[in-house]
């Protein structure tokens, strides 16, 4: 099976997590070749490859083209999504954007055979304001086992790390940390992504980190002294939405991780055994952060016992159990439910867009080879005596 995998940014963490390094796993383990693409790289020739077409967040008129063409030539489409784009909170960075572009999620997921859909959660609330095509839960899942041993958990000082790929809007930790940075000068606090500035600004002192590609973040993580995982999150239901995913990456890596005690960690973690939930108040999160500090045999055990439920109860293998499912749906749902054929105005809307698209592909073309050119002539002068 041709299998062809598209994202806004195709070399996105998100895209990556979704959807490349499964269905990259996938075709390995079953023979299947993959193409990888972003929206505006695909051409017709890719989806003309292609037996199924993947769209990950598909939300302007240009992935909802491309599901389009694929679905008259004869293919599948699987629509994935992993966040309740319709309630997005005004902390998240690109919240104006998505909402300028909600328009064009019911008309992406008509385009579609099957949807992927990373909770049962998220599902029911997408349900409640959208015509959803048949769904299959696909998981998030943890990373494989590398056979690297726990990082070793020991009297001293400890690194809380908090990493993320958006601004925080759990308040209360602010003032938790400053009390026990105070009372612990030695503490290190490492953040990860755009959060830094805000840490800072309430007084904090943090080691910044710009964002860092998966597996370079994870042996980061992995390699800090006395390391334990920050997870704040906020209690709404953009939140509930989401899966656990932090936390799987973190005990894979055996790395003890407190949890804001709300969805969806207050599903999966049990607090004391797998890791900690903590109330999103000052008080409470200065007192789980002194008490995991001061418990290195704690944060051990921890460690030690989330890892072990990841690699049983969140592998690889489950979630490539799910994408045979949902891939199998989507080739059923097309061969039983074919798209009604395009009337004379949807033909020459599209074969407007087609000259449109090739046009485009030229001058794309003739600029990435004039980038090229400016960067080797960039690189003889600088070599130049």
């Amino acid at each position: 099976m041709k299998l062809l995998a598209l994202a806004g940014d195709i070399t996105a963490l998100v895209a990556q997590i979704r959807v490349a390094s499964p269905l990259q796993a996938l075709a390995d383990a079953d023979g299947h070749t993959l193409a990888l693409r972003s929206f505006h790289d695909c051409t017709r020739a890719d989806l003309a490859a292609a037996d199924v077409l993947v769209v990950q967040r598909g939300l302007n008129a240009r992935a909802w083209r491309l599901q389009r063409w694929m679905r008259q030539r004869g293919g599948a489409v699987v629509y994935d999504i992993d966040d309740l784009l319709t309630e997005l909170p005004p902390h998240i960075s690109n919240q104006s954007a998505v909402a300028a572009q909600l328009q064009w999620l019911p008309r992406c997921l008509a385009e579609s055979d099957a949807l992927s859909v990373s909770t049962a959660r998220l599902k029911q609330m997408l349900a409640e304001r959208l015509a959803l095509p048949p769904a299959v839960v696909v998981a998030n899942h943890a990373l494989p086992p590398d056979g690297q041993p726990l990082p070793e958990q020991k009297a001293g000082p400890v690194s809380l790390l908090l990493a993320s790929t958006e601004n925080l809007a759990v308040e209360a930790l602010f003032p938790a940390l400053r009390a026990v940075q105070q009372a612990q000068p030695e503490l290190q606090i490492v953040v990860v992504g755009p959060p830094g500035a805000a840490f800072e600004a309430a007084g904090l002192q943090v080691q910044r980190h710009p964002l860092m590609p998966r597996a370079a973040f994870l042996d980061f993580a992995r390699n800090l002294p006395n390391p334990v995982g920050v997870v704040p999150l906020e209690d709404s239901r953009f939140a509930a939405g989401k899966s656990a995913v932090k936390w799987l990456y973190y005990a894979g890596i055996g790395v003890p991780t407190l949890c804001s005690a709300v969805s969806p960690y207050a599903e999966v973690l049990a607090h004391g055994h797998n890791g900690w939930l903590v109330p999103n108040t000052a008080a409470a999160w200065e007192a789980a952060l002194r008490q995991v500090m001061a418990d290195p045999a704690a944060r051990q055990r921890v460690a030690q016992t989330a890892r072990d439920e990841v690699q049983h109860r969140h592998g690889l293998d489950l979630t490539l159990v799910a994408w045979r499912q949902v891939i199998a749906l989507a080739r059923q749902q097309r061969d039983e439910k074919p798209p009604p054929a395009p009337t004379l105005g949807e033909r020459l809307n599209d074969w407007g867009a087609a000259l449109a698209e090739s046009s485009l592909g030229r001058l794309r073309a003739f600029n990435r080879a004039r980038l090229a050119q400016r960067q080797l002539k960039k690189q003889a002068r600088s070599k130049a005596p």
